[in-house]
């Protein structure tokens, strides 16, 4: 029911009345064409500008749209800036030449492997073998401040946040039924000197980061959650006001210790942990966190310093080959990492416990949505994640059909490429056909194939993904095999 649900649209979707025309136009005028994987709407552009739009257009950047903002989804190499919508010609309004970005796009028409698909490969490769940029503004940007802060994220979270200051931690957002409503990243805080990544408050505080595209979604529930339990909170959403750059890869750390007035070794700078840097005279939030598996550090900094930062890190990155990559690269390493994407191998009908996420529910205290986490505990599981690779080179997009010995057993909710492991690689729920438990004993006894595009591919089943098990990549130790056979 996700797309009934109004909290996956952004506060200026829904009053932004020329964005809602625009959208609405093409929505009707585009009935009945084929929806493509990656297609991209033409209207109701340029609506959230990234911090670093001007510079992400001029290293050409092809923008996709997020809850009303512009990301960068991979890179051409020269500009394709956004087109001015011209309602295809309708309303006396004159239909413009095809313009970069339109062709671009049209490259994406398809169920196969794109035309800029050794585009996307060397974004990712070269995260994998030396260094990638990313710019992640969009992502969600909360502070949790007040006298029951503590309380309050106790209640929320299902991690365990009482934890050193400075630390930062992976957690889940559940609803009363035990399922999840957001997955993020909580960091504990303290008073700072005064800018929107470093604010003023009193006593403990909590930074909360979600994805873009949860960023409505996480806010309200987090809000409605501390209402029905009356704490006595702030929750201050900060999105607009701090841009993000994650820089990830072998050659993060040595890239950015030329640049930042800390120690980025592992006992200065543990994994996990945030601090205040300077970065070209000015303070940023650093995050030692990946989303796709590697070393590397996230730069949560105030709008008014990107600029400067990102020419810093641009510079500074030519001797480490620093390479832009969008999030077209970004879900192709997390999906061979194992991480998760909402609304896709997440949603708010899957547990936790279902989507191996039990260890961010702690053993102890409160929560919302405990109960249900701890009766799956004891009841089983009747559906469970798993991980798929294909030896047969084909695309996958989701939604193609698990068969184990030649029954249906469930659906990929996520596909993509992995071009470390350089295999397709899957994410789907399997269930039993007698509606029985799922254990890691039935998955692993099975025989599995893929239905692609009507084809039948035999399929490798992993309860984790075989990338990196041990999560050496993640703390700099580069010197070992990446993948791990079933």
């Amino acid at each position: 029911m996700q797309a009934y649900d109004i909290r996956r649209f952004a506060d200026v979707q829904r009053t932004h009345r020329e964005w809602i025309r625009e959208r609405a136009h093409e929505a009707y005028s585009h009935s009945y064409n084929i929806v493509f994987p990656h297609d991209e709407p033409l209207a109701g552009r340029n609506l959230i500008q990234n911090p670093f739009n001007e510079e992400l257009v001029a290293a050409g950047a092809v923008f996709e749209e997020r809850q009303g903002w512009e990301r960068p989804g991979w890179y051409c190499g020269t500009p394709a800036p956004l087109p001015k919508y011209d309602w295809y010609g309708a309303y006396g309004s004159t239909r413009h030449a095809v313009t970069r970005y339109e062709k671009l796009l049209k490259a994406d028409y398809t169920f196969e492997f794109p035309r800029h698909h050794e585009t996307i490969k060397e974004e990712a490769l070269a995260c994998r073998e030396t260094a990638a940029l990313f710019e992640m503004s969009y992502f969600g940007k909360l502070y949790l401040t007040g006298p029951d802060a503590q309380a309050a994220a106790d209640y929320v979270f299902t991690a365990n946040s009482r934890k050193p200051m400075g630390s930062t931690v992976y957690t889940c957002i559940l609803n009363k039924r035990g399922k999840v409503e957001g997955d993020l990243t909580v960091s504990v805080i303290e008073t700072g000197q005064g800018s929107p990544a470093d604010p003023i408050i009193r006593g403990r505080g909590f930074y909360v980061v979600s994805g873009g595209a949860t960023s409505q979604h996480t806010h309200a529930h987090v809000i409605q959650a501390l209402h029905e339990r009356g704490f006595r909170v702030d929750v201050s959403d900060m999105t607009n006001r701090i841009g993000v750059l994650s820089v990830q890869g072998p050659n993060s750390r040595e890239l950015l210790q030329g640049l930042v007035d800390v120690d980025l070794d592992d006992g200065s700078f543990p994994m996990s942990t945030t601090q205040m840097v300077k970065i070209a005279g000015h303070r940023v939030r650093a995050i030692r966190l990946s989303f796709v598996g590697e070393l590397g550090w996230e730069l949560h900094i105030p709008v008014e310093s990107c600029k400067a930062v990102y020419k810093a890190v641009r510079d500074a990155g030519q001797r480490y080959d620093l390479r832009m990559a969008g999030y077209r690269a970004m879900y192709a390493l997390s999906a061979e990492k194992g991480y998760h994407l909402w609304h896709s191998d997440l949603r708010a009908d899957d547990s936790p416990l279902e989507a191996n996420l039990g260890f961010t529910c702690r053993a102890s205290g409160d929560y919302q949505g405990r109960q249900a986490v701890e009766a799956d505990r004891k009841q089983g599981l009747k559906k469970k994640l798993a991980f798929f690779t294909l030896n047969d080179k084909v695309r996958l997009n989701g939604l193609e059909a698990i068969l184990r010995n030649d029954q249906v057993v469930g659906y990929l909710r996520r596909g993509d490429y992995g071009f470390a492991l350089d295999c397709p690689i899957g994410t789907g729920y399997v269930k039993h056909p007698e509606g029985d438990n799922v254990t890691d004993e039935f998955l692993k006894e099975g025989r599995y194939q893929l239905e692609v595009m009507g084809q039948m591919h035999d399929a490798t089943l992993h309860l984790r993904s075989p990338f990196d098990p041990e999560n050496n990549r993640l703390r700099g130790i580069y010197d070992v095999s990446v993948t791990a056979r079933q």
